[in-house]
């Protein structure tokens, strides 16, 4: 966040107040936060594609693949997700992986 001070009415808050209010309904509400895995993106990805069975399936395979190599950590999951359903359509010769391609450069 690049504010500063947040107004709420008539009052200022400091950047460090509000994480700070932030971090005390984490915990009264017993948020738990977790990290994002490729698994977390690839519905998003599968359903750009509109994806078919035979296409997840070979997602599946290739994102378990991409999980067991410890060099893909350095990469954002998202990517990872999104270039694993890339090369599933790509190899399947379906014309999906323009969607999806598509969809990251305007997340981007």
């Amino acid at each position: 966040v690049g504010q500063k001070n947040f107004y709420i009415e008539k009052t200022a808050y400091s950047r460090c107040e509000v994480v700070a209010m932030e971090w005390m309904v984490q915990e009264v509400l017993e948020f738990e936060c977790f990290h994002p895995t490729i698994y977390n993106f690839l519905c998003f990805y599968l359903k750009a594609a509109n994806a078919d069975a035979v296409v997840e399936k070979k997602v599946t395979c290739l994102a378990l693949l991409a999980l067991a190599g410890p060099g893909q950590l350095c990469y954002w999951p998202s990517t990872i997700a999104a270039a694993v359903v890339i090369l599933a359509c790509l190899e399947l010769n379906q014309k999906a992986s323009h969607k999806v391609i598509g969809v990251i450069t305007v997340a981007l």
